[in-house]
């Protein structure tokens, strides 16, 4: 069995048809460069990053980004006249998927969560400087915070984000972190100073709270599933109404997730 991470062979004349520069397709080359230039950018670019970055005429690279942009390869924000990565890069990596083995480890103690606290368990990663929802159990009341999988959210405000970025190296935060922190809510931090202490605390105590920072009336834990070098692999998060999370249940869920991502931890690194 292959681990994840290691390089398969390239077949004989595939080697062959890298170095062919004959068979390549220049349009497809070009794009595909321009959706790397979106999807590898820690903040949001405009077209004119773009091009700038792609060295590409800024006709072109609009064809390029207006075309991905259909195929929801590319998300485009026009009050802002950015393009990110786009969902659509998500269901696409399902069939070869890199989180594949997180998924499955943890799928048992996502539904202990489900079971015991009747709230949404969330399960997510980071990537391209945002946080991208793996896997969703929702809770069964009528009343209930959502999201659908393959969707993303900011960094900074987001419990998710926090648990995930706090166990990355410091010297990651500001490259991982947008240029600019934009305010969800009130409750938002959007001073760098705030957040370098917000993630120094959730080193310490081992789990994230946010309350209201990335969405009115709604209350988010969430603790790391870290590797064997305790760097943040992925994170448990669950979510309610501010109305059901009192002081009591943020510390009793914030219990679990903690014991319930140690054990996840056991079992993923066990079997590397």
């Amino acid at each position: 069995m292959q681990h994840e991470g290691t390089t398969r062979p390239v077949p004989t004349e595939g080697r062959h048809l890298a170095g062919d520069r004959r068979y390549l397709v220049k349009p497809l080359h070009k794009a595909l460069r321009v959706l790397r230039i979106v999807c590898e950018s820690t903040s949001h670019l405009t077209l004119r990053d773009v091009a700038e970055i792609a060295e590409l005429p800024k006709t072109t690279v609009y064809r390029y980004l207006h075309t991905l942009t259909v195929l929801e390869m590319v998300d485009y924000n026009p009050v802002t006249e950015t393009f990110s990565a786009g969902s659509g890069l998500w269901w696409l990596m399902q069939s070869a998927d890199p989180y594949s083995r997180i998924r499955h480890v943890s799928a048992a103690e996502r539904r202990k969560l489900r079971e015991t606290f009747n709230e949404t368990v969330n399960l997510g990663v980071l990537t391209g400087g945002e946080v991208i929802y793996l896997e969703i159990v929702e809770s069964d009341r009528s009343l209930r915070m959502q999201a659908a999988p393959g969707t993303r959210d900011q960094i900074h405000s987001t419990a998710l984000g926090k648990a995930l970025l706090a166990f990355r190296p410091r010297s990651q935060w500001d490259i991982l972190l947008p240029e600019r922190l934009v305010r969800k809510t009130h409750n938002t931090l959007v001073e760098r100073v705030d957040l370098h202490a917000e993630l120094e605390r959730v080193r310490q105590i081992g789990f994230a709270v946010e309350r209201g920072e990335n969405e009115d009336g709604a209350t988010c834990v969430a603790a790391p599933i870290l590797d064997a070098n305790n760097v943040s692999l992925a994170a448990i998060s669950i979510s309610a109404p501010d109305s059901r999370m009192s002081q009591q249940l943020v510390a009793k869920i914030s219990a679990s997730l903690v014991e319930a991502c140690s054990r996840i931890e056991q079992q993923y690194n066990r079997a590397l």
